[in-house]
Parts: structure tokens; C-alpha cells; sequence
């Protein structure tokens, strides 16, 4: 993300268990993860990461995501 908003959509959690995703922001913008529907990120529908070069890693357990 240089700059702007979007969303990165992750695919279902279901059989990948331990697919691992790291999600960058390398630009001024905004980039929302969302979760596959009726999935949820450590409870949350989507997380935010609004700080540029600020990271997000993430893994499945196959019903879900977790961060780590």
C-alpha cells in the first residue's frame, strides 16, 4: 500500500492449518485484513494496519486466524 486504503481478503482457514501470511503496509495508506466470511483474526472480523511499515503475521487454525 503506497498510498490510499484497501483490503486484503484472506482466503478460508479451513485445511490450511499453520499457513503462515505476513501482511506489510509499506506506504502512508491504510490496509485492512479480513477474514473469509464467518471467520475471524484473534476474535475480530478484520484488523488494521494503519503505520507504514508496520506488519501484520498471521496463521491459521483451521477455523480461524490467530496472530503471531
Amino acid at each position: 500500500c503506497t498510498a490510499n486504503t484497501f483490503t486484503v481478503t484472506l482466503p478460508t482457514a479451513t485445511g490450511i492449518q499453520g499457513q503462515l501470511f505476513v501482511i506489510k503496509n509499506s506506504g502512508t495508506g491504510v490496509v485492512t485484513i479480513a477474514a473469509a466470511g464467518g471467520e475471524f483474526i484473534d476474535g475480530a472480523a478484520t484488523r488494521i494496519i494503519a503505520v507504514q511499515y508496520e506488519s501484520l503475521t498471521i496463521v491459521s487454525t483451521n477455523t480461524g486466524w490467530i496472530v503471531v
